[in-house]
C-alpha cells in the first residue's frame, strides 16, 4: 500500500480526534475513512443548488441585534 501526507489545520485534527475518540477508532486514519464513507454514501442525497444560495446573499441586510421571537418582522416586515 502507498501513503502520503495531508495537511489540516489544528482545529480540524481536534475534530478528527474527537470523532475518533467517539467511534473508538484505533486511530486517526481509521476515522478518517469513515468519515470518507459517510460522506460518499450521503453525497448524493445533497439537493441544494450552493450558486443559488450564494446568489442569494446579494439580498443580505444586516438588521442590527436582533430578537429570535421577531424572526417574521426581520424577514416580511411590520405588520
Amino acid at each position: 500500500m502507498k501513503y502520503t501526507t495531508i495537511r489540516i489545520s489544528i482545529k480540524d485534527k481536534e475534530r478528527l480526534e474527537r470523532i475518533a475518540k467517539l467511534l473508538k477508532c484505533k486511530s486517526l486514519t481509521d476515522a478518517l475513512r469513515f468519515a470518507l464513507s459517510v460522506a460518499e454514501r450521503e453525497i448524493d442525497k445533497v439537493k441544494g443548488d450552493l450558486d443559488h444560495v450564494l446568489a442569494s446573499l446579494k439580498y443580505a441586510r444586516d438588521v442590527g441585534e436582533t430578537r429570535a421571537e421577531d424572526v417574521d418582522k426581520y424577514l416580511y416586515g411590520e405588520d
